[in-house]
C-alpha cells in the first residue's frame, strides 16, 4: 500500500513537473509532492559547486533550517562522506536506513533535534549526464526507506534527471538567447547613436546583467601616452580609479593588452596594488581583463570583478569575448565619426571664415557700403528662422547673403563707383553683377545651393525684377527674405548722395512694396522681427 501510494504521487509529481521549464520551480515542485504526499519530514535540491561544497538549490519545507544549520560537501572531508557528498561524487543512490552510523557522526545532533532517524540521496544529472547535484529525502521513520522505496525513488530520480535536463536545456537556450539580444541591443545602439556614451550605458547594463559580475571598468587607452585610464564603471570606487593610469604591458590589465588576450586572476594572484585593495575591501575574488581590440588596433581594456566562482566558465568567457568584440567596434565607430565630425566642423568654419573675409574685402573695395554684408545677413537668418528654415539650409541662407554681391567684382570701378546717377548703359552693366556672381562660384560645388541669393536677389514679386524676371513664388524664398532686407538696409544707411531715411519713412516703403517688389508674406514676418531691433 505504502509504494502504491508513493507511485501515485511520484505520477502527480511528474504531471507537475511539466507544467513549467524552469529548474528552479522543477526542483521546488519535488520537494513539495516529497514531503506533503510521501510523508517524508525535509526534503532538499543539493547542488554540487566547484570548490568542493553543496549548495541549497531547493527546500520544502521553505522554512526549514536543517538545510542551512549543516555543512554539507562532496569531496573527501568528513562533511563529504554523507549520502548527498557520496551520491553526487559516485552518482549512484545513498540510504541510510538508520542516521546512528559513523559516516553521518558530524551531522547527528543537528538530525536528532528535528527527529530525523532515516535519510536519502538520490543523484541528478544534467544535460551531458554529470552530476550536477542530489535529491535529499529524509524521515522520522526508520527504515523508511525499504528495497521496493527505494527502487521506486531510484526511477523517480531517473525521471527527475531527465526533467531536470530539459529544464537545464531550456535554461541553457534561454541564456544563449539573451546573450544573443545583449549582442543585438550593443549593435541597435551602435546602429541608432554614434554618440559613445550611449553605446557605453548599453554596454554596462548588458554586461553586469548577462554576465552575473559585480562590478566592471571601461579603461580607454591614449595612444600618445601608451597608458589606459578610466573611461567609465559600475560598482567601483570611481574617484580613485580616475586618477590612476596603466601602462601597456603593466600589471595584470596592462599584460592582456598587450599579450591581446583575456587574463583570469584570482584575489591573490592580482598584481596590482589599487586593484588587489579593492577586491579586499569589496569582497571580490576574481577578476578577467580582456583587451578592446578593432582594425588590429588597441582601444582599451574591460575589466570586470565577481565575489563567486562560475558554472560554464568556458562559456562564460566566450560571450564575455565577443561583448567585448562589440563594444570595441562600436567605440572605433564612434571615435572615427567624432574625428569625422570634427573634421567637417573645421573645415566649415574655414569656409565661413574664407566667405566673411571675401565678404568684407567687397565692403572695404565699395565704402559707401561698408558693413552692410554683416547687417543685411544678421537680419535675413533670423528671417529665415522664423520661416523654418534650420541647419545645413540655414548655413547657405547665411553664405548666400554674404556673398549677395560678388558679381560687382565683375563691374568697372568707373561704374561701381560713379558719385552720381548712372547712364542706361552702365545700369545694363551693373544690372548683370547677380549672373556675373553666379558664374564665378557655379563650379563651386559646395556654394552651389548657397547661390539663390546672389542669383535671385533682384527678382521683384510682380516679376519686373532682373536678370530673370521671375514672378512670385519662382523666386526662391532665401533670395525673397533678402530682398526686402537689402533695401531696408541700404533705405535706413547713409550714401554720398542722399541722407538715410527714418526707420518709420523706410518701413512705410516697404509696406507700400508688399504685393509688388516683396512677397506679402515675407514683408509680414519681416515687420515682426524688425520690432525686436527698434
Amino acid at each position: 500500500m505504502k509504494e502504491n501510494k508513493i507511485l501515485l504521487s511520484l505520477y502527480k509529481g511528474i504531471k507537475e513537473l511539466i507544467k513549467s521549464l524552469s529548474l528552479k520551480e522543477r526542483a521546488e515542485t519535488v520537494c513539495k509532492i516529497c514531503v506533503e504526499d510521501l510523508g517524508l519530514s525535509l526534503c532538499w535540491v543539493g547542488k554540487k559547486e566547484k570548490d568542493g561544497s553543496v549548495s541549497v538549490f531547493a527546500q520544502y519545507p521553505f522554512d526549514h533550517p536543517y538545510p542551512k544549520l549543516i555543512k554539507v560537501r562532496w569531496d573527501k572531508s568528513d562533511y563529504g562522506k554523507g549520502p548527498t557528498g557520496r551520491a553526487i561524487k559516485l552518482g549512484i543512490p545513498q540510504i541510510l536506513r538508520d542516521v546512528e552510523t559513523p559516516e553521518y557522526k558530524v551531522w547527528l545532533p543537528v538530525a536528532k533535534k528535528y527527529g530525523f532517524k532515516s535519510s536519502a540521496s538520490f543523484p541528478i544529472k544534467d544535460e551531458k549526464g554529470e552530476v550536477w547535484g542530489s535529491l535529499n529525502l529524509y524521515s522520522k521513520k526508520k527504515n523508511y526507506f525499504s528495497s521496493e522505496t527505494i527502487e521506486i525513488f531510484n526511477s523517480f530520480s531517473d525521471l527527475l534527471s531527465l526533467a531536470f535536463r530539459n529544464a537545464f536545456l531550456f535554461e541553457k537556450a534561454n541564456r544563449r538567447l539573451n546573450k544573443i539580444m545583449a549582442l543585438r541591443n550593443i549593435d541597435l545602439a551602435i546602429l541608432s547613436s554614434f554618440d559613445i556614451r550611449v553605446i557605453y550605458d548599453v554596454f554596462l547594463h548588458e554586461i553586469v546583467s548577462l554576465l552575473q559580475i559585480d562590478a566592471v571598468s571601461l579603461l580607454e587607452f591614449d595612444e600618445f601616452t601608451q597608458e589606459f585610464k578610466l573611461k567609465v564603471q559600475k560598482g567601483l570606487p570611481n574617484e580613485e580609479l580616475k586618477k590612476q593610469s596603466i601602462k601597456i604591458g603593466s600589471f595584470i590589465p596592462g599584460k592582456a593588452a598587450k599579450e591581446r588576450r583575456i587574463i583570469k586572476a584570482s584575489l591573490e594572484e592580482m598584481d596590482e596594488p589599487l586593484r588587489k585593495r579593492i577586491m579586499e575591501e569589496q569582497g571580490f575574488n576574481i577578476y578577467y581583463a580582456s583587451p578592446m581590440i578593432a582594425k588590429g588596433k588597441i582601444l582599451g581594456i574591460v575589466e570586470v570583478f565577481r565575489r563567486n566562482g562560475l558554472e560554464e566558465e568556458e562559456e562564460w568567457v566566450e560571450f564575455f569575448e565577443a561583448l567585448t568584440g562589440q563594444v570595441s567596434m562600436a567605440f572605433e565607430n564612434a571615435k572615427l565619426l567624432f574625428e569625422l565630425q570634427n573634421a567637417k566642423e573645421d573645415l566649415l568654419l574655414a569656409y565661413d571664415q574664407t566667405i566673411e573675409a571675401l565678404s568684407y574685402g567687397l565692403d572695404l573695395r565699395d565704402k559707401e557700403t561698408e558693413g552692410h554684408s554683416q547687417r543685411v545677413t544678421e537680419l535675413t537668418v533670423k528671417i529665415a528662422e522664423k520661416f523654418g528654415i534650420r541647419g545645413e539650409k540655414l548655413r547657405y541662407v547665411k553664405w548666400g547673403a554674404l556673398l549677395h554681391d560678388i558679381g560687382k567684382l565683375g563691374v568697372p570701378d568707373s561704374i561701381l563707383l560713379k558719385p552720381g546717377p548712372l547712364t542706361d548703359k552702365e545700369w545694363e552693366i551693373m544690372k548683370k553683377h547677380p549672373e556675373y556672381g553666379y558664374n564665378m562660384l557655379k563650379e563651386i560645388d559646395f556654394l552651389l545651393p548657397a547661390l539663390e541669393i546672389p542669383l535671385y536677389h533682384h527678382e521683384k514679386w510682380d516679376g519686373s525684377g532682373y536678370p530673370k524676371g521671375l514672378k512670385g513664388d519662382e523666386i526662391p524664398l532665401p533670395a525673397r527674405i533678402f530682398a526686402v532686407v537689402d533695401v531696408w538696409d541700404a533705405l535706413t544707411n547713409e550714401r554720398p548722395y542722399r541722407p538715410p531715411w527714418s526707420k518709420e519713412k523706410a518701413l512705410e516703403y516697404i509696406i507700400s512694396q508688399s504685393g509688388k517688389h516683396f512677397d506679402p508674406e515675407v514683408v509680414k514676418v519681416f515687420l515682426e522681427v524688425i520690432r525686436e531691433y527698434l
